[in-house]
């Protein structure tokens, strides 16, 4: 019996946009079946029907004026982060930081979560669909920066250092996906503000501990 196919929402309300998102979509799972919703409001009622497996999300909906605002976007996504709590979603952006205004909800959310800029190649859009997925979070180095550590990290932080475990052994105690796990790692060096080290000349596992002790969080 062949397994059912991932269901994915487009919240855009530009035609040749979304479409090209369902696109891109398909190129991880041919068999993907991909919605469009023009508006927030249509998002919502779609919702109520059936969870996808992932949203992905415009912050910017014209209004009548014919000006751009980011308020139904970011009004959607406070939605979704209380009622929605374990839903993957890709937030696809021509400026994401406005995403720093909901730092406090990414922070609690529990599924997968990415901020794509719209000005990104489709590679950059592809990783961060995979990584939210996958459980993991993708995000700006600027927008990561203004999120507090998060409980998976903080928990990603103390298998690594004060359990000395791997990405792979980590992945496996907590039951997440290897690349998740790594995204996290990664996230916990731009947070603690390591990722600038030279990696040649830095064991940068070791850099992410000493640090992590400075600042007592373990």
């Amino acid at each position: 019996m062949n397994s059912k196919a991932s269901l994915f929402l487009i919240v855009e309300d530009h035609p040749e946009t979304a479409e090209n998102n369902c696109y891109f979509l398909r190129e991880l799972e041919s068999s993907a079946h991909c919605i469009i919703a023009q508006t927030p409001e249509q998002a919502l009622e779609r919702l109520k029907l059936e969870t996808p497996e992932l949203i992905v999300v415009d912050l910017q909906f014209g209004k009548i004026s014919g000006e751009k605002s980011a308020e139904p976007g970011l009004n959607l996504l406070t939605k979704i982060f209380e009622q929605y709590q374990t839903l993957n979603i890709v937030v696809y952006s021509n400026d994401p930081l406005y995403m720093t205004r909901l730092a406090r909800e990414i922070n609690n959310h529990r599924g997968g979560f990415a901020v794509v800029d719209k000005m990104q190649s489709r590679n950059a859009f592809l990783e961060g669909t995979k990584c939210a997925l996958q459980g993991g979070m993708y995000a700006p180095k600027q927008l990561l920066r203004e999120i507090p550590l998060t409980e998976r990290e903080m928990e990603v932080l103390r298998l690594l250092c004060q359990e000395c475990l791997k990405d792979k052994s980590i992945a496996e105690e907590i039951k997440l996906t290897l690349r998740a796990v790594q995204s996290h790692v990664s996230n916990l060096k731009v947070k603690l503000g390591i990722d600038s080290l030279d990696e040649k000349v830095t064991n940068m596992r070791v850099a992410l501990c000493k640090e992590a002790q400075k600042r007592k969080l373990i």
